[in-house]
């Protein structure tokens, strides 16, 4: 829930601030597009939009709605305005996946915050004057990079397995990322193709034995594999478990069959079906906002090393920004560091810092005369 006030009109400010800088990358056939925002000023999903030029698109964000989050279909439509779905005449939709960090084992941190008694409460706690706690749920740096892992891995395989040419990679803008095919060929899948696809990336159901058949607890490689033998093959040479040896009087290249699980496993990507099969999924703008945490959505080439950069690598403010806490806390996680909170006590944050707690409803804003775009 984000707060209202002076905090409210902060966010108003460095969102339209933002936009006026014409960031937005366009889609490919944007009148084809359904466009989506939630609005700032009451909170309300909008669908059914459409705009035949990004201009029309910025007078409206800038002087009708603020968006906290703005989206387009990945379906392309004749009548991308309509509000019935059946009316809109699906045309055919990009494949995409969504990889999210907080799925991971360990990557799970939650508080319950109750703003109005400044506390932070546990699991089964009631908040002291009888509010309802918000829930602050942020993942660190070395889960985004978990994320990152697989969004390579599963890139891989769409590239690789499935011959798809035009993949890529993109932050989410708060804690995952999503992988979209925009290959023509991709556009006329069906729901179950796309299901057969999320469960092959997933390694869901597959048939061991058949796929990876041994003698006397070896498996026979050859020098050249495929698919999902491939991956597994390349894996276990680069961590020294091939040998090569005659077996049944052929020679090929082995690895033992008790290594297999673990081989397998590392080659292969949880992914959220419903997301996949979904035809009229609706996806973030490239170089929009995702004000569940103030940082930009953001295409990641796989050449870039994150682990060199942090979540503040994605915000397009900078400056100082005067805040003042809503909770005590000793020391709580915001994006990429620890942060000590005093109830009441003012104090002066670096913009991207100030921006994701002023939307979890921790601080309220009191002096953003500091904050600026950077681009």
């Amino acid at each position: 829930m984000l707060p209202h006030g002076k905090t409210s009109d902060f966010l108003k400010k460095v969102i339209r601030d933002y936009y006026r800088f014409r960031p937005l990358e366009e889609p490919g056939n944007l009148h084809m597009r359904e466009i989506a925002l939630e609005s700032l000023e009451d909170r309300r999903y909008i669908r059914h939009l459409s705009f035949p030029y990004m201009e029309q698109l910025y007078n409206f964000i800038e002087t009708m709605k603020t968006p906290l989050h703005l989206y387009y279909s990945s379906a392309l439509y004749s009548n991308p305005s309509a509000e019935e779905m059946e009316a809109k005449g699906w045309q055919g939709s990009e494949l995409i996946f969504d990889i999210d960090a907080d799925k991971y084992p360990g990557c799970i941190q939650r508080y319950l915050v109750c703003s109005k008694s400044g506390v932070i409460i546990n699991d089964g706690e009631s908040c002291p004057s009888g509010e309802e706690p918000l829930k602050y749920s942020p993942v660190s740096w070395e889960c985004i990079l978990k994320a990152w892992g697989d969004a390579l891995k599963l890139r891989d395989i769409l590239v690789q397995d499935f011959g798809f040419s035009k993949v890529k990679i993109y932050f989410s803008g708060n804690r995952g990322f999503h992988v979209r095919v925009m290959d023509e060929e991709a556009l006329p899948l069906t729901r179950e193709q796309r299901r057969l696809i999320a469960d092959y990336v997933a390694c869901s159901n597959i048939d061991v034995d058949r796929i990876f058949p041994s003698y006397k607890d070896i498996v026979v490689f050859r020098r050249v594999e495929y698919g999902l033998r491939r991956r597994v093959l390349e894996l276990a040479i680069s961590r020294k478990l091939v040998k090569e040896k005659s077996v049944a009087g052929l020679r090929g290249l082995i690895i033992n069959k008790s290594a297999l699980d673990e081989l397998i496993r590392e080659n292969c990507v949880k992914v959220d079906k419903v997301v996949t099969m979904d035809t009229s999924r609706l996806s973030r703008f490239v170089n929009s906002l995702n004000m569940k945490s103030g940082l930009r959505v953001v295409e990641v080439e796989p050449t870039v090393d994150l682990r060199g950069k942090g979540f503040t690598d994605f915000s397009p403010f900078h400056g100082e920004v005067m805040v003042k806490p809503l909770v005590d806390a000793s020391q709580i996680l915001v994006l990429d560091k620890f942060i000590g909170l005093r109830k009441g006590e003012i104090i002066r944050l670096e913009a991207p810092y100030a921006l994701y707690l002023a939307v979890n409803g921790l601080v309220e804003v009191r002096d953003s005369s500091g904050i600026g775009v950077k681009l």
